[in-house]
């Protein structure tokens, strides 16, 4: 007994031991969590202080505002974290443009260089904001997948919508995929809110992807109106196939050009911080090639390179978005059409092409399919500004040549003719300097237009040269004289300034025929998600072509318009609405489904007229699938071709084209001192 006495009072003692223990550790652990939350709540302060010091700084409100906008699409979460994530992201960005602009002025040295990488630096300088975001949507889109194949099975268990999205939001929650547990809390909330379509309608404006406003919108259907069976199976799950079968596509899509196109942005800006450094390479290794560089070609040559890389960048990056963001709502008056009805509309009416004839037609049918918000007369008030515009650049382009040549010759020093050697020395270089000093008092004493006479009359009476040296500064001083004299603005220069004006006349209907083929694709995405909705309505009972039509209206981008308009006209007449909307939109599949809608309206219900769909949009998925990958080999083509173009360029417009050009010169100058000899 004394030892089952002595086995208990220890064990006892131990319970004691451990409780004590236990007691001492949980308060050191309380203690360290609170200095933890401390801690936490110090930089949560110290991220909203900065903000709200941000936000009263005149410009950069404007871009804080607009990082915060494009977070808290993709965001569900509170003030705080939102705040915290948008000066994390500012700061960054901020961060990085000012390492980049200090790299770039440590390796060029050069002040104009400097001022136009800024600018463009601060037109560009949302990268890091985009890739942030690109990131977070296909975090995103790979989260959805999930959430739609625990939904279609929790729907085959509860055989109920509603529950079946209550289990994969709370399935969503325990296994830490925050993101679209967000986005499945609040579809849970507005199913069992009282007015679910009210509540439906706002997080059809602030849904992350039209992947979930889809989703919204299948779920809310289906508890509305229950699920029905087709060929033997669920709708609901059917659609859900369809749109798992979406977000899979437009994954692989947007995974695979982001790695056909990684790092060609960063390679395409390579020129703008070496074309300083090569031009100073070549001049030293080259004497001849200062001169050239100095000269108006050389200017031109350089002008060429820059906006080649900065171009090259600017369409790299549009074709790495995949956000095709398109206003809709309340659009304020453009500035075309300001301009058109206070000064233009005399120049514009007079240009404009008369109706029904062919002109006019071709215009109005790319308007049209571009679904541009101009019209036939704003866009020829577009084109005389952008070709005015164009014109005022090559006048004072070539102005701004004429004035540095003038410079060049009067103040920079020019390597004598015939001269082959590579760096000049310190004493070459002073002589030059003394010379051009020399010539130039000279040939502003003489005053405008004066003649040889008066050249070698001025040098007699300065008479710091001995005969032979008189004969070589007059035939220097002459020359130079010459070229100064045939600095002028030269009709030639003024026919290319009016090409100019042709080539910026013609730009937006360019612009317009490039933005048909971008819409191209994004309205067949657009007509395939509008064949899902109809798919999924069809088989429902009470179903009317109206209602169809305000769904389409509810997911639409490119056409949102047209169908508000059919929509407002419907009940004036159902035909003659559907036949307006096929006047505005001149896209065959979406007429299709207009003619479909038109027979469902005379003498056949939904689901006949739309019975053959499916394998429609069987046959459109396959087509789909090729398309994307001929578009993907597309971008990756010609996201290469550009990324590297500007390194050519730099290479042959700045390298070896002044070389040839340098060297050929001296060398026939040389042999024509040879044959002088």
């Amino acid at each position: 007994m004394k030892i089952y006495g002595y086995i208990g009072v220890t064990c006892l003692f131990l319970a004691v031991l451990l409780v004590f223990l236990n007691f001492v550790y949980s308060k050191k652990q309380k203690k360290v969590s609170g200095s933890l939350r401390q801690e936490g709540e110090k930089i949560f302060a110290l991220y909203v202080s900065l903000y709200n010091k941000i936000s009263r700084i005149p410009v950069l409100n404007k871009v804080l505002h607009s990082i915060r906008k494009r977070l808290e699409i993709y965001t569900v979460s509170d003030e705080k974290n939102i705040r915290k994530t948008t000066v994390t992201l500012f700061i960054s960005s901020a961060t990085a443009y000012a390492s980049v602009v200090f790299i770039f002025w440590a390796i060029t040295r050069d002040l104009l260089l400097l001022i136009l990488f800024t600018v463009l630096l601060s037109f560009i300088g949302d990268t890091i904001i985009e890739l942030f975001i690109n990131n977070l949507q296909n975090k995103l889109l790979r989260q959805q997948i999930k959430y739609l194949e625990l939904l279609r099975h929790k729907y085959y268990e509860q055989k109920s919508v509603e529950d079946a999205n209550m289990e994969a939001c709370n399935l969503l929650n325990n296994e830490g995929t925050y993101e679209v547990y967000a986005q499945a809390e609040r579809i849970n909330d507005i199913l069992s809110s009282r007015d679910v379509e009210e509540e439906l309608g706002k997080y059809y404006e602030t849904a992350p992807n039209k992947y979930f406003k889809m989703l919204a919108g299948i779920i809310y259907i289906t508890k509305e109106y229950g699920d029905t069976i087709a060929k033997g199976g669920s709708v609901f799950i059917r659609c859900i196939t369809y749109l798992g079968r979406e977000i899979k596509a437009e994954l692989y899509k947007r995974e695979k050009l982001k790695y056909a196109l990684r790092s060609l942005s960063t390679i395409s800006l390579l020129p703008l911080f070496f074309l300083k450094p090569l031009r100073n390479w070549a001049s030293e290794s080259f004497a001849p090639l200062k001169s050239f560089y100095t000269g108006k070609l050389g200017i031109v040559l350089g002008i060429v390179t820059i906006l080649t890389s900065i171009i090259s960048y600017i369409i790299l990056r549009r074709l790495q978005s995949f956000d095709s963001n398109i206003s809709s709502g309340y659009v304020k008056k453009s500035l075309e059409a300001r301009l058109y009805e206070k000064f233009l509309h005399p120049i514009v009416d007079r240009l404009v092409p008369r109706e029904y004839t062919k002109q006019s037609y071709y215009f109005s049918e790319l308007i049209k399919n571009a679904m541009a918000p101009v019209n036939i007369y704003t866009l020829y008030v577009r084109r005389l500004l952008v070709g005015f515009l164009t014109f005022l650049l090559g006048i004072f382009m070539f102005l701004g040549l004429n004035e540095y040549s003038r410079y060049s010759i009067l103040y920079l020093p020019q390597m004598p003719e015939g001269y082959l050697g590579g760096q000049l020395s310190d004493q070459e270089y002073a002589m030059l300097k003394n010379i051009t000093d020399f010539d130039r008092s000279i040939i502003l004493s003489l005053g405008k237009n004066p003649s040889e006479e008066m050249v070698l009359e001025e040098l007699l009476q300065n008479g710091q040269l001995d005969n032979k040296e008189r004969e070589i500064a007059h035939k220097r001083i002459y020359r130079k004289i010459e070229k100064l004299s045939n600095n002028i603005f030269w009709w030639w220069q003024l026919i290319i300034c009016f090409l100019l004006f042709t080539a910026g006349y013609w730009a937006p209907v360019l612009a317009l025929q490039i933005m048909v083929k971008a819409r191209k694709i994004d309205m067949e995405d657009e007509v395939s998600q509008f064949q899902t909705i109809i798919l999924m309505l069809m088989h429902m009972n009470r179903v009317h072509v109206q209602e169809i039509l305000e769904w389409m209206e509810t997911f639409s981008i490119q056409f949102k318009e047209p169908l508000q308009k059919c929509i407002l006209n419907f009940s004036s007449g159902p035909h003659e609405a559907l036949e307006e909307l096929k006047a505005e939109v001149g896209f065959s599949p979406f007429l299709t489904i207009i003619d479909n809608l038109q027979l469902a309206i005379s003498d056949l219900d939904v689901a006949k007229a739309f019975e053959e769909l499916e394998d429609e949009m069987n046959f459109n998925r396959e087509t789909r699938k090729e398309s994307n990958e001929r578009i993907v080999e597309k971008k990756k083509n010609l996201g290469n071709m550009l990324g590297f173009l500007p390194v050519y360029a730099l290479i042959l417009l700045y390298l070896i084209i002044p070389m040839l050009v340098t060297g050929m010169n001296s060398i026939s100058v040389f042999y024509k001192q040879i044959r002088n000899l």
